[in-house]
């Protein structure tokens, strides 16, 4: 392709803040993800996808990264969390004790990354939202005042992609359920329908450019939380066309597409347009 990448993987990480944030700052507002596979050894059975396949169990080298307690259920009892890392098969997994009660574990086909090192220091996302629990790993917000909170874990950003957003919630009888699990990069969590309920928005994908004008179209997603037939995070098409045209170029449906692309600075000084990228390349005089 004869574009480069807005970011790169971690060795090149200084270039790639100061490329993403030339790539972002014409943005209105906010500019805006394949996912690293769970697997829950209770109370369901793991599937076998991720980006790595090494079984957790043959892992040699695993060590506790972080530990701390969380009265996650609100019925003061705080539940006990370990995070567990192998840096040799780089994979991790998640330990949640409530007290009389089996271990939940998740085990992930990835590491997970402190929490904050997923934010670059423009982004206003850790300025807005206080962490309930005292962890670098996972970070927990209430979608609502009523609500008992949600976990927020995330895995590293390789190349081009965000890396995976997890968000946790416990069900009705307090058993943690995953309700999310997608490349994404976290933007704003708030009520953005008016529903008392707040909603995600974010990246499934960062943008890539063909020159400091032209950029493929990325647009944000928004995810509420559904209901049926079991409570998820769910992508909303209205909110996130509502929020496209509020935060971002426009809106040209939901997926990240080379095929289309953002003119930052069309020729006579008008917006920002989004249009196919063969059009877009013969308007600047850029070869194919």
């Amino acid at each position: 392709m004869d574009f480069y990448w807005l970011r790169f993987v971690p060795l090149a990480v200084l270039f790639t803040l100061a490329l993403r944030v030339q790539a972002q700052s014409t943005a209105p507002s906010q500019s805006p993800t394949p996912s690293s596979a769970p697997r829950l050894m209770a109370p369901t059975p793991p599937p076998s996808s991720g980006p790595s396949q090494t079984k957790p169990e043959l892992a040699k080298d695993w060590h506790v990264a972080e530990e701390f307690e969380f009265d996650w259920a609100k019925n003061g009892q705080p539940a006990h969390f370990k995070i567990e890392q192998s840096e040799e098969e780089q994979i991790s997994r998640l330990t949640v004790n409530f007290k009389g009660r089996k271990d939940w574990v998740l085990e992930n086909d990835d590491v997970w990354e402190v929490f904050e090192r997923d934010f670059l220091k423009e982004e206003d996302f850790l300025k807005k939202s206080r962490n309930l629990a005292q962890s670098k790993y996972a970070f927990s917000l209430a979608p609502s005042s009523a609500a008992k909170p949600w976990i927020f874990l995330v895995t590293p950003q390789y190349g081009s992609d965000p890396g995976s957003l997890f968000v946790l919630a416990l069900d009705a009888s307090d058993n943690p359920k995953i309700i999310f699990n997608k490349t994404f990069h976290l933007k704003e969590f708030r009520d953005l329908d008016g529903d008392g309920v707040a909603e995600i928005a974010g990246q499934p994908c960062f943008s890539q450019s063909w020159s400091a004008n032209l950029l493929t179209y990325d647009p944000l997603h928004v995810y509420k939380l559904g209901s049926t037939p079991q409570p998820e995070l769910v992508l909303s098409l209205p909110l996130s066309q509502d929020y496209n045209l509020k935060h971002y170029y426009g809106w040209a449906g939901p997926d990240c597409s080379e095929d289309l692309a953002v003119v930052l600075h069309p020729p006579r000084g008008s917006k920002p347009v989004i249009m196919k990228t063969e059009e877009a390349k013969k308007m600047l005089g850029m070869k194919k």
